[in-house]
């Protein structure tokens, strides 16, 4: 590959000028939004139907969740914790976890100048590429239960991506990053089950790719992470309320649309091979999780009766960080496409604007 150009500073203050425009207008946008739909159901306590007012109050809805009504119990908790916290902290949080996905969906770890550009790139891709971006991000319902369990996923995937491309450096995973790899592959899977299977998926990718070097590498801390994203899904599984009519699992909330991420990121692999690049290890997981993900998707849409809305937006995730990482490998494969990702990131910014303008103020 060419020697890589640095970001000019020109581009790095337009896209932070961009990027803090676009926080404040979301923001703004979320001001005006009240809780709705489901909001206003989990805003009760679900066995008395009284308001909110105590932690006593949420534990008894977290038993009502497990047997009745389904659905995950960490995001249930977290979700009337919200909404007993109010509007205004729901918006600052769901601002957070957008800022805080956005930053990890770009995983490479050698490309610091390049940080800014595809943080900002990859937030205005949420909501660009979001085929139901309001009842993802803006009700609180569908971003604590579909959205919020995404950061701890591209933990989990930034963690895999690191080790797969650099082994030297992860020859033993070490006590502290197996224990947050375990936690955090836990907490996926058993907040949104296809979460999890894409932890999974990962892991057992290490895992695999470890035991093929002739390097001595030890995958003990893999194991057990893999271990616990496994059980994770088990654990979300097995609740008896996922499986009552009317409950969170077999009802679905979000559009069954295929999500354009994923032709956006096929389509740049297809110019990335044409150009001559080679794949990364990491790249070639990301692609391989993307598929497990879009595979679960069509089997939640077409053939299971399961709500898609946690897989779909699995998707969409998994497309953005599948596209930015092999963007930024072909922008050093060829110099000259680096405009492009300029073009393509104002005309996003634009299409952003444009549609929290039309759903949120009535724009025609």
């Amino acid at each position: 590959m060419k020697k890589e150009i640095k970001t000019p500073n020109l581009i790095k203050i337009l896209m932070l000028v961009a990027f803090v425009s676009m926080i404040l207008i979301i923001f703004l946008q979320q001001l005006k939004v009240p809780f709705m739909l489901e909001d206003l159901y989990y805003a009760k306590n679900l066995v008395t139907g009284g308001e909110l007012r105590s932690f006593d109050d949420i534990v008894q809805s977290l038993g009502c969740v497990y047997y009745w009504k389904g659905g995950s119990l960490i995001g249930t908790f977290l979700l009337q914790l919200i909404l007993m916290a109010g509007g205004y902290v729901a918006d600052v949080l769901n601002i957070l976890v957008m800022i805080i996905c956005a930053f990890l969906l770009f995983a490479q770890r050698n490309a610091s100048h390049q940080r800014i550009f595809f943080t900002v790139y990859a937030f205005l891709l949420l909501i660009a590429l979001n085929a139901d971006w309001n009842n993802s991000y803006f009700r609180q319902f569908g971003a604590v239960n579909f959205f919020y369990p995404s950061i701890f996923m591209l933990i989990v995937l930034k963690i895999c991506s690191s080790a797969v491309d650099n082994p030297s450096e992860y020859q033993k995973l070490g006590v502290v990053r197996s224990l947050i790899l375990s936690a955090v592959g836990f907490i996926a899977g058993a907040w949104s089950p296809s979460y999890g299977i894409i932890c999974a998926s990962a892991l057992g990718s290490v895992i695999f790719v470890r035991s093929r070097k002739e390097e001595k590498h030890y995958s003990a801390g893999f194991v057990v992470s893999l271990f616990f994203s496994i059980f994770g899904v088990f654990m979300y599984m097995v609740s008896p309320g996922n499986y009552v009519k009317g409950s969170v699992m077999l009802t679905k909330f979000i559009n069954a649309d295929v999500y354009p991420s994923v032709v956006l990121a096929l389509l740049v692999l297809a110019i990335f091979m044409k150009m001559g690049g080679k794949l990364k290890p990491s790249q070639f997981m990301m692609c391989g999780v993307m598929l497990i993900s879009v595979f679960i998707s069509f089997v939640n849409v077409v053939i299971l009766p399961f709500s898609p809305n946690g897989s779909l937006l699995c998707t969409m995730i998994l497309g953005i960080a599948t596209f930015c990482s092999l963007f930024y490998s072909l922008n050093r494969i060829v110099v000259r496409y680096r405009i492009y990702a300029y073009v393509l990131c104002a005309i996003t910014l634009l299409y952003d604007v444009f549609v929290i303008l039309e759903s949120q103020l009535g724009v025609e």
